[in-house]
């Protein structure tokens, strides 16, 4: 076996399927009856009297791709006779970052007359805001103008996002724009529609970079360090371009990071992980107001044997230690079963059923395991 070629062939397949993400948005238009239900928007701002609007292609010409009707279109009837149109279609929500690319197809008919179809983007998250007259745009920036008064034939066009100031969400929309239906106007196609995000021109070269040396290296030790290279080289390709908000956060493409909240002082907060208090008869209950605030207290380093053997169950997994060196133990809401134990005076370990003078005593002397033990489930 010629080991160069199998670990060539082996990276090249975990670059390409890795380092080059998938399309955020791939549409080809089959039936455009269910573009609603997948957060397409269409919106007619053509001058009243129009007859259509967007509608399932195949009149004048075959798809781009796939089957003969598979593409959107729209004519001149979209506004009335000597009225103008603007007739906006417009994409699901998507992630979108600098370098990122829309693709799709186009063709215009002209016979003779004009047809325009301009391209946008917003930045405004869900926002479909187009405005409602003929001129208006709303929340949306113009990112390119495709005109012609003869028939283009299908043509690929690809347009790229730059000039963010960072990591944010929104809409593309198509426009087709006409400004007099009595002189210009015919019909248009779109079809094959897909957003993709492309790795950072760094990422790339480094894994060119570690391809070659895996090709012309000739010393084991050499390849291995070189498909070192280019994992870390992957794992930086995952994580492109994390930007970071107003509170701190680091946020990520097709990813989300929040902040879990602590258990309060006063109260447990909902969604904080698992908080559980131990009755007079032994069995694992809600805490009251009262015993919440308890349990809350035990979460900073104890002053006193009483708020040791109050424990709190919940938010980060980090032990508690009390002033007398006491240990205890947090566990989020991923642990299920509960026990509290210490040692007597022989050293066997037992069950504490009452969390009172008991286990506070155990918990304030110091005991030697852990006072609080998780099964994870």
């Amino acid at each position: 076996m010629n080991l160069n070629k199998y670990l060539t062939g082996l990276v090249a397949t975990v670059a390409a399927s890795s380092a080059f993400a998938s399309p955020l948005l791939n549409e080809g238009f089959n039936d455009i009856s269910t573009l609603g239900a997948s957060g397409w928007v269409m919106t007619n701002n053509s001058a009243a009297g129009g007859s259509t609007s967007w509608f399932q292609g195949g009149d004048f010409f075959p798809a781009a791709a796939g089957p003969a009707s598979s593409y959107v279109a729209a004519n001149l009837n979209n506004a009335g006779f000597g009225g103008a149109v603007s007739n906006w279609l417009i994409t699901p929500e998507v992630a979108m970052t600098n370098g990122e690319k829309l693709n799709f197809s186009l063709r215009l008919l002209g016979e003779g007359v004009v047809d325009t179809v301009q391209v946008y983007y917003s930045t405004a998250g869900a926002s479909a805001n187009v405005g409602t007259t003929t001129s208006s745009t709303g929340d949306f920036t113009l990112l390119g103008t495709y005109s012609a008064s003869a028939d283009t034939g299908w043509t690929a066009n690809s347009l790229s996002l730059s000039g963010l100031s960072g990591a944010t969400t929104g809409r593309y929309a198509f426009r087709y724009l006409v400004n007099d239906t009595a002189i210009n106007g015919d019909y248009i196609g779109i079809d094959s529609v897909s957003v993709s995000a492309v790795p950072e021109p760094t990422t790339a070269l480094m894994l060119l970079l570690g391809l070659g040396v895996v090709a012309f290296s000739r010393k084991k030790q050499l390849r291995l360090l070189a498909l070192a290279g280019l994992s870390a080289s992957t794992l930086v390709a995952q994580a492109a371009e994390p930007q970071t908000g107003a509170n701190g956060l680091m946020s990520f493409p097709n990813a989300r990071v929040v902040v879990a909240p602590e258990l309060s002082a006063t109260a447990a907060p909902a969604g904080a992980g698992m908080v559980a208090y131990k009755d007079a008869a032994g069995q694992l209950v809600g805490p009251s107001a009262e015993q919440a605030a308890d349990l809350a207290a035990a979460a900073v380093p104890a002053t006193s044997a009483k708020a040791a053997g109050r424990l709190a169950l919940g938010g980060r997994i980090a032990p508690l230690t009390t002033a007398k060196g006491g240990v205890g133990r947090k566990l989020d809401d991923s642990s299920a079963s509960f026990a509290v134990i210490h040692k007597d005076a022989d050293g066997n370990l037992v069950e504490s059923c009452v969390p009172g003078e008991d286990v506070a005593h155990h918990l304030a002397h110091g005991p030697s395991l852990p006072a609080v033990k998780g099964e994870q489930q």
